[in-house]
C-alpha cells in the first residue's frame, strides 16, 4: 500500500493490489476518515460494508479476480462530509448494467450495489482516463 507524498488527513490517496487481504488496511483508512468526519460507530460500520462491497466488485467484475492489478482509493473529509473515489484500471462497467438483484429473492450475493446506494448519499459510476471505472461515493453528515 502506498500513500501519495504530501497527502493530508483531509485528502488521502492510496494504491493497493486487487487482493482481498488488503481489505483490512482499506477498512482501517476509511474508518479513520469516518471518525474525522464525526460519524458514529453504526454509520461507520455501514460505510465500511459499502466500501468492502465496492472493492470486492472491482476484484470480481472489473479484474475477473486478477490479483496483479491496482486499485486507487481517494479519501476526502470536508467537515462532516466524506467522499471516497475508488478507481480501477479494468474495463468500464456501464452503470446501466450495474444493478442489485430483487430484494425478495432469498439467496447469497447480489446486494452490494443496494447496500452502497442505501448507505451513501451520492453514488456515481463513470469511465476514467484509464478505461476503467471510477466509483464516487459521498456521505453528507452523520
Amino acid at each position: 500500500m502506498t500513500t501519495e507524498p504530501g497527502a493530508t488527513l483531509d485528502h488521502l490517496r492510496c494504491t493497493f493490489p486487487a487482493q482481498p487481504r488488503y481489505l483490512p488496511l482499506v477498512r482501517g483508512m476509511v474508518s479513520e476518515a469516518a471518525g474525522l468526519a464525526g460519524y458514529d460507530q453504526d454509520l461507520t460500520t455501514r460505510i465500511l460494508l459499502a466500501v468492502t462491497e465496492a472493492v470486492t466488485n472491482v476484484i470480481r467484475h472489473a479484474y475477473n479476480h486478477a490479483v496483479d492489478k491496482p486499485i486507487d482509493l481517494e479519501l476526502r473529509v470536508d467537515g462532516d462530509c466524506l467522499r471516497l473515489d475508488l478507481i480501477d484500471y479494468g474495463r468500464f462497467i456501464d452503470p446501466k448494467h450495474i444493478a442489485s438483484r430483487p430484494l425478495d429473492q432469498v439467496r447469497p450475493g447480489g446486494l452490494g450495489v443496494h447496500l452502497i446506494k442505501t448507505t451513501m448519499d451520492h453514488v456515481e459510476y463513470r469511465e476514467n482516463a484509464h478505461g476503467g471505472t471510477t466509483l464516487t461515493m459521498v456521505k453528507q453528515g452523520s
